[in-house]
């Protein structure tokens, strides 16, 4: 399906934005406000749970749908808005496929990993470029998606992992040779402020990725 409706998925997003009813942490709860209730990024589109409604009226994919509510839960309220009231104009205009952009920003993902390891950058890779046949509207063979799909996802999670451990064993290091508890609880809270400033800004560059994405589309 291509998108559809884009003015008035412009009226929605604009009508839910000015009510305030744009919420995280649940999806749609009725209320008496102007907009009938609140809701997260998939509860404004559709008042439910269920993403599939904003599919059949704007031609939104599911699967689309589901990355930009992980994205919104994960950022400020603020940047959390903005990335909602942005949807409309990333889609632009009625009869673009979105289907294969949940493809290109998993590729582009997968690529924004630290740079870890041969051998888990050796399954990582080919499955960048499954993924890059499938965002062109190409077929990647079943038997290389099986083969690949379920390793790159825990490769993807040790390379994270193994550079969460490196940052942690290098604060561990600094903070031992503070010289005062002091100084040891202001390394602690600057590696902790830094460790949020890093997710803040991957959050933050998936949900330009995304838009940018769905613009190009």
């Amino acid at each position: 399906m291509l998108t559809k409706n884009t003015e008035i998925l412009r009226a929605e997003v604009e009508r839910h934005l000015a009510a305030d009813a744009l919420v995280k942490g649940r999806y749609w709860t009725a209320g008496s406000g102007a907009a009938g209730g609140t809701g997260c990024f998939i509860g404004c589109l559709t008042h439910s749970r269920d993403p599939a409604p904003a599919f059949e009226r704007f031609g939104l994919p599911i699967e689309l749908l589901r990355v930009a509510e992980n994205i919104f839960e994960a950022l400020p309220e603020a940047d959390g808005k903005a990335f909602f009231a942005a949807l409309p104009d990333a889609v632009g205009r009625d009869g673009k496929d979105l289907r294969r952009v949940v493809w290109a920003f998993l590729a582009a993902e997968l690529r924004a990993l630290p740079r870890t390891t041969d051998a888990v950058q050796a399954v990582i890779d080919p499955v960048i470029a499954g993924m890059d046949l499938l965002a062109a509207g190409k077929n990647w063979p079943d038997a290389a998606r099986a083969a690949y799909a379920a390793r790159a996802a825990r490769a993807a999670y040790a390379a994270y992992a193994a550079a969460r451990a490196a940052y942690a064993t290098a604060d561990a290091a600094y903070a031992a040779y503070a010289a005062d508890a002091a100084y040891a609880a202001y390394a602690a809270t600057y590696a902790a402020r830094a460790d949020a400033d890093a997710a803040y800004a991957a959050r933050l560059r998936q949900r330009d990725t995304l838009l940018a994405l769905i613009a190009a589309a």
